[in-house]
């Protein structure tokens, strides 16, 4: 394990390449999900309209399920991050938030799919949507206790600072997921032909393979740190309190988003489709984002960790500059290429028309989300979950949600939501950089 700890007065090329060598593989492994999520609904295009809004909604709120995934992920992240900073043992830390995954995930297999599509009834699904959605999210839940422990594995390699394993694990569950996935669909190679629920046995498939292999690298390969000690009640009650805040935050982030996300189901289950299209496309940006705020939160918590605060302050001030630079250039792409991103997505032209219209809007929005983030991932790093939601949930509230719905009686379209995201988005990230400031200020 390799301490990250920045220092100002080091050069900044060394710095800029110690961020870059953690950040890059984060990136990659996020990119592959988002690929994953895009070829899942380019697959079950061939299909109908419904079957990509059925794909696309159950990913949207298969997200307020998996964000319970959050409870053991950031505090075991977290958690290791901190301890490798201050030269401790972190494998208590592991096995604190393995416990936590398999606590959490056993009642989903039982009444997560119920939950979800009650959930999509009420924001507005229609019967042929539900359908499908139902024997699309079958599997995924008699498997969920997988998927829970190997987001864990994953959580204590990047706190670590290892984040070429993963990377490595997530290239092989991609090409496993999309390509059973394919051959489940449309019944090749003398595989059953499962329509839609084969894309998600794509992702058990890969789940599975990856859980493997995480199980054998800490096992025999030792790696990122043997396990030398046994969980215990106060490293389990530390991850809680980290982790439980950012759990609550994507909960009701997922839950506020599929709120939002129910405003452009009363349109249709074209617009709904195109919504879902306009975000994979933009996903590649976000995952982009997503991954340098993931190392924000190691070089956050190693720094912190090693009381090291102006290694700190200085790391997540670089790595916001670098975020912004690559979403600001992906954004300019969404808002120049919008008609020909989304065309892989769909053959409906009304579908296409909407996609294109979104895409252009929250363009917009992709330099300050990159201000969010990263700050947002700083102050999880500092064990300052508690912050980060409530800034993000009440941001989504009241400059999103109400503002939309107000005005939604006035100006039935889906332009007023999309709107309002790249409004909000703007908002946030200035109510995050303040939070983060009064961190560092609090610590120094």
């Amino acid at each position: 394990m390799k301490k990250i700890l920045l220092e100002p007065s080091a050069s900044k090329k060394q710095n800029v390449k110690i961020i870059l060598k953690l950040a890059s593989p984060i990136i990659v492994v996020n990119l592959l999900y988002s690929v994953e999520s895009m070829f899942a609904l380019i697959l079950v295009s061939g299909i109908s309209p419904s079957a990509v809004a059925a794909v696309g909604f159950s990913m949207s709120l298969l997200w307020f399920i998996y964000s319970l995934m959050a409870v053991s992920y950031t505090g075991t992240s977290v958690l290791v991050a901190q301890y490798v900073g201050a030269g401790k043992d972190p494998s208590p830390v592991l096995l604190a938030g393995i416990l936590i995954s398999i606590f959490i995930a056993l009642p989903l297999i039982f009444i997560g799919k119920d939950l979800v599509l009650l959930l999509m009834s009420i924001l507005g699904a229609s019967e042929e949507v539900l359908k499908l959605s139902e024997v699309y999210l079958t599997p995924l839940f008699w498997f969920i206790v997988v998927g829970f422990i190997t987001n864990t594995f994953y959580a204590s390699f990047n706190g670590s600072g290892d984040t070429k394993t993963p990377m490595k694990v997530a290239l092989l569950m991609n090409v496993v997921n999309v390509s059973t996935a394919y051959c489940l669909i449309y019944g090749k190679l003398g595989l059953p032909e499962l329509g839609i629920q084969g894309a998600s046995w794509g992702i058990v498939v890969a789940e599975s393979v990856a859980f493997v292999i995480y199980l054998y690298v800490f096992l025999k390969l030792r790696k990122p740190f043997p396990l030398k000690e046994k969980p215990n009640l106060h490293v389990f009650v530390k991850l809680l309190r980290i982790g439980l805040p950012t759990g609550v935050e994507r909960a009701i982030s997922s839950f506020s988003f599929n709120v939002f996300v129910g405003f452009l189901a009363s349109f249709g289950d074209k617009v709904l489709a195109a919504h879902q299209v306009g975000l994979r496309v933009e996903s590649i940006s976000f995952m982009v984002g997503f991954g340098f705020m993931v190392a924000s939160t190691v070089i956050s918590g190693q720094n912190f960790g090693a009381r090291n605060i102006k290694g700190l302050e200085y790391g997540v001030r670089f790595t916001a500059f670098l975020t912004a630079v690559f979403m600001g250039i992906l954004g300019i792409v969404l808002i120049i290429f919008a008609p020909y991103l989304v065309l892989p997505f769909s053959r409906d032209k009304e579908v296409i028309n909407w996609a294109v219209y979104y895409l252009i809007i929250v363009g917009v929005s992709q330099i300050p989300m990159a201000i969010a983030v990263i700050h947002s991932g700083a102050l999880k790093g500092m064990g300052r979950t508690t912050i980060p939601l409530v800034v993000n949930t009440g941001s989504f509230w009241l400059f999103r949600i109400i503002p939309s719905y107000i005005l939604l009686k006035f100006f039935p379209s889906p332009l007023i939501p999309w709107g309002f995201m790249t409004v909000e988005m703007f908002l946030r990230a200035v109510l995050l950089y303040l939070a983060f400031r009064r961190e560092i200020k609090r610590h120094s």
